[in-house]
């Protein structure tokens, strides 16, 4: 009888944990058009009670999966009266883990989008660039069972061109 691949099977263990934290968000417009925008993040989320009884391991005070300590945002946006549109931004993400042991995780890092166009009525044309300085970055890891860890990527560099209408 054929036993089915060891990455589909798997110990299940139940765990409690406990979640604390606080957003902070601030926009400001020194002059007309202008707008200064920002946010913070902070996240403090462990495991109260983690005890893996199948290896005999301990994860009590981890940090939970996914969950990143901080996250930012800082934006600087003009919109004329003539209709130019400029934007620049950061997008910011403390250290993530992705397993119980906090073995595998994402250092913090920062991403920078900027976005210019045009805006008329109720249409507006926009060129664009997420992750401009091409930031690399992990969204999802996993041990593979053979000592080694597999990974998913963000988003790399994307440019693009946007059109957008308001119908009335």
């Amino acid at each position: 009888m054929l036993e089915p691949p060891s990455f589909l099977t798997g110990r299940i263990s139940t765990a409690q944990a406990r979640a604390v934290g606080a957003e902070l968000e601030v926009r400001a417009t020194p002059f007309d058009g202008f707008d200064i925008i920002g946010g913070f993040g902070y996240t403090d989320a462990e495991f109260t009670d983690n005890d893996n009884p199948f290896a005999g391991e301990d994860f009590d005070g981890n940090q939970l999966l996914y969950s990143p300590d901080y996250t930012y945002n800082l934006a600087a946006q003009y919109r004329s009266p003539g209709g130019f549109f400029g934007r620049l931004e950061l997008q910011g993400v403390g250290t993530v883990f992705f397993d119980d042991a906090n073995s595998i995780k994402e250092d913090p890092f920062t991403i920078v989008n900027a976005r210019i166009g045009y805006e008329f009525d109720t249409t507006g044309i926009y060129l664009f660039s997420n992750n401009l300085f091409d930031e690399e970055y992990v969204t999802l890891a996993f041990a593979d069972g053979s000592g080694g860890t597999l990974a998913g990527y963000g988003d790399r560099r994307t440019f693009g061109v946007e059109v957008r209408h308001q119908f009335q």
